[in-house]
């Protein structure tokens, strides 16, 4: 059963990924704007392509033949492309003009590069999954890593911006649909990065993510966190934006009174 639930919470983070990545690139199109594009491109790149073809590459069959090498070769460099993005995305929203989050943006792009080469090479250091995976490990626990500082940097910048939303709000002069919007961003980036953070320490004590029932659990339970703050963050039905807006006006109300 937690086998089960782990596998359908990847599946709908997927799934919620790629509709929001595919909208963010619409509006991109149309708004030419870099965030959107970025952002848009990172989470297409990791639930339409990397992770999709990474987990056909490890399937029973596929594994360590020329074909599977292939699309392990080509989802891993898609998924690190997509990690990439979130950094881009979070450098251009919040810190677009600090010299530091520049030279962040270059050593990350250089450590994603090293990770795929490090994969890569010790992917091919055996003919079954079981005898791969030692070899793997390391540099798995690196990409996961990297995956949790990308969403703990644009949490931690999300919900301070949300905080001086917040502080606007109370003088009108925010919409409480984009400051929750950030708090919600904040939320999924919280859960992802504590979900990679979880599964680093799984992967250091021998345990298989996607094997053994403590990770599942953990996946699981910030899987669905993450597809539930993405989802009401992007594709927010209309009930929900009608509640934030009348609880808003409550609150200036009662500020005012």
């Amino acid at each position: 059963m937690v086998r089960g639930l782990g596998i359908l919470a990847l599946v709908a983070l997927g799934l919620v990924g790629a509709t929001v990545g595919a909208r963010l690139v619409d509006v991109a199109r149309r708004t030419r704007g870099l965030p959107e594009l970025a952002m848009g491109l990172g989470l297409l790149c990791v639930s339409a392509l990397g992770l999709p073809l990474a987990t056909v590459a490890r399937l029973p069959g596929v594994v360590a033949t020329p074909a599977g090498d292939a699309l392990f070769g080509v989802g891993l460099a898609f998924s690190l492309a997509g990690i990439g993005f979130v950094y881009v995305f979070t450098w251009r929203v919040f810190r677009p003009d600090a010299m530091w989050a520049r030279a962040a943006l270059v050593a990350v792009g250089l450590a994603l590069a090293f990770e795929w080469l490090g994969l890569m090479h010790a992917s091919g250091r055996g003919t079954t999954l079981e005898q791969i995976l030692p070899h793997t490990r390391p540099w798995a626990i690196a990409v996961v890593a990297t995956v949790a500082i990308a969403f703990a940097w644009t949490a931690a910048e999300s919900l301070h911006y949300h905080g001086m939303l917040r502080r606007r709000m109370a003088l009108g002069l925010a919409d409480p649909v984009v400051a929750n919007r950030f708090l919600l961003w904040a939320l999924g980036g919280i859960a992802t990065a504590l979900l990679c953070t979880a599964l680093v320490a799984c992967l250091r004590a021998g345990l298989a993510p996607l094997r053994h029932p403590l990770p599942l659990a953990i996946v699981s339970v910030a899987g669905i966190a993450t597809s539930l703050s993405w989802s009401l963050a992007f594709l927010p039905p209309p009930g929900y934006l009608r509640w934030l807006r009348a609880r808003a006006q409550t609150s200036a109300a009662g500020a005012l009174g």
